[in-house]
């Protein structure tokens, strides 16, 4: 889902986009801890693309190598 503020992601995008590696209870685990930003403008949860990859990098445990 996108919009002028960027690209909006469900659960079950960001389950997709972590290419099913990632259990989606982890998913709503890290919502729930507030680790991931999220929104519930309605029933459902939503997640801005942006901060799922900010939150990815800084989980990061490896350093990049250049």
């Amino acid at each position: 889902m996108a919009t002028n503020g960027g690209t909006w992601m469900t659960i079950e995008d960001i389950y997709t986009y972590l290419e099913k590696k990632v259990p989606r209870d982890t998913i709503r685990s890290w919502i729930r801890s507030k680790r991931l930003p999220a929104y519930k403008p309605a029933r459902t949860i939503l997640v801005k693309r942006e901060d799922l990859e900010k939150f990815i990098r800084e989980s990061r445990t490896v350093q990049d190598e250049q």
